[in-house]
């Protein structure tokens, strides 16, 4: 009876875990663990100390993974009922410790990887966040345009009899139709924003947003540079926990953000299993992979040192990342600011220029 209420609580604990994971927390966990197995703690008394000073979500999930390695199963088995918030990479890099008796050190190589994931999304979300604010605040300041200031302006411009110039009357216009149909379009313009994020969520459309990634001029070379990094760096970490090749492969390709890169990673994985060379693989595919990636790789795996080959490549990918982050919002600054002043520049000649004649004309 005992454990069947055990076993409903360990089920109620699993649903109740719902919710993400943070990159920080994940890596945060895998250097604790790391440290206090090195300390000479038992896995059951390092997972019982990162329990009680986890929180939210974590904190559940630790506690179910607790029981289960006290009735006898593995880390890795155990962390695997969880893969919504452990990746295969985590896992897989777990196990292959567990298997060799370096269980420590996979746990500092998986923490480094997460870290390293983190900045790397942190760069990116960081050169996407000033044309992010202005372009909301544009979007603010037109609704408060277009709804509050422009029809009190408007009845004014209307009752002068004088020739107004182009952009008073298009100003004029524009005022008209948001008042006959401004509520309508506000709708329909929420609607496609909120219809866009959800398509672009969906696994089934990946194929064409993904590929539009990888031709748009401005957001290409991004794609590409972070897609290899971590690629380099995933790949790099999974070979020094002792994964065979093909077996790192097929789990790098699940945690590549771009579906071509992941794509190309399955297929690769299954020749490698037959013999194949990764760098006879990736040869086909060019397009995602530069030269200088394919001849790396060539050279790593005819000298022994593909790890570091990796590694090398990593760093260097994500130190390009880091730069195009950087120009890129140099480059986007410019555009916004130039956009912004020509509706100002607009505005202000519909406005002011009537405004001027008709006091010209009093004055003559």
């Amino acid at each position: 009876m005992s454990e069947q209420i055990e076993q409903k609580k360990g089920v109620l604990e699993k649903e109740i875990a719902i919710g993400g994971v943070t990159l920080t927390q994940k890596a945060l966990l895998a250097r604790h663990l790391a440290v206090m197995l090195k300390s000479g703690l038992t896995i059951t008394e390092a997972l019982n100390l990162v329990e009680t000073s986890a929180t939210g979500k974590l904190k559940g999930v630790l506690r179910s993974v607790l029981k289960s390695v006290r009735a006898g199963r593995s880390l890795s088995s155990s962390l695997g009922d969880y893969q919504r918030f452990f990746s295969g990479l985590f896992i897989n890099a777990t196990l292959a410790g567990e298997s060799s008796g370096t269980l420590e050190e996979n746990l500092e190589n998986i923490a480094k990887q997460l870290e390293k994931e983190r900045e790397l999304i942190s760069k990116i979300k960081g050169a996407m966040l000033y044309p992010i604010v202005v372009l909301v605040a544009a979007f603010v300041l037109a609704i408060i345009l277009s709804f509050v200031i422009l029809p009190k302006i408007t009845p004014l411009f209307e009752g002068l009899k004088a020739d107004l110039p182009v952009t008073t009357r298009v100003l004029i216009w524009f005022s008209h139709f948001i008042e006959d149909h401004g509520l309508i379009l506000f709708i329909l313009l929420i609607a496609v924003i909120i219809l866009t994020v959800w398509l672009v969520r969906q696994r089934w459309v990946r194929p064409v947003t993904h590929w539009l990634f990888l031709k748009l001029p401005i957001i290409k070379k991004l794609v590409i540079h972070t897609n290899l990094a971590r690629f380099s760096r995933t790949l790099g970490t999974l070979i020094k926990s002792g994964l065979n090749l093909d077996e790192a492969v097929n789990i790098t390709a699940q945690t590549m953000s771009n579906y071509y890169y992941g794509k190309a990673l399955s297929q690769s994985g299954q020749r490698i299993s037959k013999g194949i060379k990764l760098s006879d693989n990736l040869i086909y595919f060019k397009d995602i992979f530069p030269a200088l990636v394919v001849k790396m790789i060539k050279v790593g795996e005819g000298s022994g040192r593909l790890e570091e080959v990796l590694f090398y490549l990593a760093d260097f990918y994500e130190s390009e990342v880091d730069t195009l982050t950087k120009t890129l919002s140099t480059a986007i600054e410019p555009v916004l600011l130039i956009f912004i002043g020509l509706v100002v520049g607009f505005l202000a000649l519909s406005i002011i220029t009537p405004i001027y004649n008709i006091t010209g004309n009093i004055g003559g």
